[in-house]
């Protein structure tokens, strides 16, 4: 019988504490604020938005990981194609250049071995489930924006920043859940 390899264990971080999450409630109380105070179509708020979703995307991530289920997301060939196109490969190479990547990596403390691919996997699936709930909340502003004065302005001034902070990464966390499915598939035929 064919069974999954036993879940890593998922340590609580920072971003799960009480202080934390405190600041993200004053954060978003304070964003729907200047929502009327300056409107969607301000660049400072378009701003804030931008670093709340980035803020509220750990708080997200971790929790997430605990709940993903096994191999829970197929990523077929062609939206490898579609990853092509967007040039996901050239956010990755920018993300290498800055140090971003880097940094991931020592949070996610993957190993570099067949152990360690399964963690690797579940850090991929509930980024991408983070970064798709932030991404969300940018599209629900932008749509109310649509409703606003200036309605082009402000929706561009809410989803621009999204496709930057969230979309992208949504994208890479699936190219990389694509590169690792077939060598988790290896690695769990080898163990039988």
């Amino acid at each position: 019988m064919n069974t999954p390899p036993a879940v890593p264990v998922i340590q609580r971080d920072a971003s799960e504490s009480i202080p934390y999450r405190l600041v993200l409630v004053v954060l978003g109380v304070f964003a729907v604020w200047c929502w009327f105070l300056l409107g969607p179509a301000n660049p400072g708020y378009a701003l804030l938005v931008a670093m709340g979703t980035s803020a509220l995307e750990p708080s997200l991530a971790f929790p997430l990981m605990r709940r993903v289920t096994y191999r829970h997301w197929r990523v077929s060939s062609g939206e490898r194609l579609l990853h092509r196109m967007l040039g996901v490969s050239h956010f990755n190479s920018l993300l290498n250049f800055c140090g971003w990547n880097s940094l991931i990596r020592r949070m996610r403390g993957f190993s570099g071995t067949k152990a360690g691919l399964l963690a690797l996997e579940r850090h991929a699936e509930a980024g991408a489930v983070a970064h798709t709930i932030c991404f969300a909340i940018h599209v629900l502003l932008s749509g109310l924006a649509l409703l606003m004065q200036r309605p082009l302005r402000g929706a561009l001034m809410m989803l621009l920043p999204g496709l930057a902070l969230h979309f992208y990464p949504i994208l890479l966390q699936r190219s990389q859940l694509f590169r690792l499915r077939p060598l988790l598939e290896k690695a769990g035929s080898e163990t039988l």
